[in-house]
C-alpha cells in the first residue's frame, strides 16, 4: 500500500458509500457527487491499492474478496469516527427544531398517533406519519438515503445497508358483526370457508392477508369484495353477512365503534412482526437514536 502522506483518503468514503449501495448512482446520489466522481474515484483507489473492488453485476456491483477485506478493515474505524463527532452534537429535542419523517401503516398510525402527539407536545420536534410506498425497494431506498428517518414495517428482508429490531407483534383474527345470523359463539373451519369475505389485499405483494401469513394453503374463499383500507374492511363487514380477517390490535379500536367481534382463526397462522427500520449510517446518531428510543418505549408502555 503507498505511504499515507501519498494517498488520498477521501477516497475511502466513496469506497464505503458504493459497497453500502451496491451501486455507482446511488453511491452518487448519497454522496452528493456525479456518478462520474464516484466512479473515477473508485478507478484511483483501485490502482492506488492495487486491487480490483468491485464487479458489475446486473444494473448494480458487486465487491470482489478485497473489496470485502477492505471493507471490514474501514467500517469499524469510520465507525469510531462518527462516534466522536456525534459525541459532539448530542440531540436536544427540546432545543432543536426538527421534523422527523416515519413510514408506517395503518395499524401503526392508529395506534401510535395519539402517544406521539402527547409525547411531542412542547417539544421542538414533530413526528410525521407517512403511508410507505409499495414498492419495497423505494422504501428501502427511501430509508437508505435518509428520505424518511425510520420505517416501522414487516419487511421480511432487511439488507445489509439497513438496521433493524423487532418492535411488537400481532396476531390475525377473524372479524363478524354481532348480529350475525349464523356465527355466533364460536366459529369452524366449515363455516369459515363457508360464509363470503371482505378481503383485504396488501399493496406491496398483492396478496391477500391470510395469503401471506398463513402456514398452510387454504382452500378459495368466496369473495364479497377486494379493499386496501383496513377501516373500510371492517365498516363494509359491519353492514353484511360476509366475514374479514384483521390485525387484533387494529380491530380492538374500532370492534364497539362498527359492532363487531373477533374469533380465532380456525387454521395456523404466523405472527404479524412489526420492526423498526434505520439506515445503518445513522446508528449512531443522536437524533435517530432519540426517535427510536422514543417508539420503542411508547410501545412497551401501551396496553397491548
Amino acid at each position: 500500500m503507498p505511504q499515507t502522506n501519498q494517498f488520498d483518503l477521501n477516497l475511502f468514503p466513496v469506497f464505503l458509500a458504493v459497497y453500502r449501495c451496491g451501486s455507482f448512482s446511488r453511491a452518487a446520489e448519497q454522496l452528493d457527487l456525479t456518478q462520474s466522481s464516484v466512479s473515477n474515484a473508485i478507478n484511483r483507489l483501485k490502482k492506488q491499492l492495487g486491487d480490483e473492488l468491485f464487479i458489475r453485476v446486473g444494473r448494480g456491483v458487486e465487491a470482489t474478496s478485497a473489496g470485502h477485506n477492505l471493507y471490514q478493515q474501514l467500517d469499524s474505524h469510520f465507525n469510531a469516527i462518527d462516534d466522536v463527532v456525534t459525541a459532539m452534537d448530542q440531540f436536544d429535542p427540546k432545543l432543536h427544531s426538527r421534523q422527523f419523517q416515519v413510514y408506517a401503516n395503518e395499524v401503526i398510525m392508529q395506534l401510535l398517533q395519539s402517544p406521539i402527539d402527547k409525547l411531542t407536545a412542547g417539544l421542538a420536534v414533530d413526528i410525521v406519519f407517512k403511508e410507505p410506498p409499495s414498492n419495497e425497494e423505494l422504501l428501502q431506498s427511501d430509508l437508505q438515503f435518509e428520505r424518511v428517518d425510520l420505517a416501522i414495517d414487516v419487511m421480511s428482508q432487511i439488507p445489509s445497508s439497513l438496521d433493524a429490531g423487532l418492535l411488537m407483534c400481532d396476531k390475525l383474527v377473524c372479524v363478524v358483526r354481532k348480529d350475525h345470523p349464523r356465527i355466533q359463539g364460536q366459529l369452524s373451519s366449515e363455516a369459515y370457508f363457508y360464509e363470503k369475505h371482505v378481503v383485504f389485499k396488501m399493496r406491496r405483494s398483492n396478496l391477500a392477508i391470510t395469503e401471506l401469513y398463513s402456514e398452510t394453503v387454504l382452500p378459495q374463499r368466496k369473495t364479497y369484495s377486494e379493499q386496501s383500507s383496513l377501516l373500510s374492511m371492517l365498516a363494509t363487514t359491519s353492514k353484511t353477512d360476509a366475514i374479514s380477517v384483521a390485525s387484533s390490535r387494529y380491530l380492538k379500536e374500532y370492534a364497539q365503534l362498527f359492532n363487531l367481534v373477533q374469533y380465532p382463526l380456525p387454521f395456523e397462522t404466523r405472527p404479524i412482526e412489526y420492526h423498526l427500520i434505520w439506515s445503518k449510517k445513522l446508528q449512531r446518531n443522536s437524533a435517530n437514536a432519540w426517535l427510536r428510543k422514543q417508539i420503542t418505549q411508547l410501545v412497551q408502555t401501551l396496553e397491548l
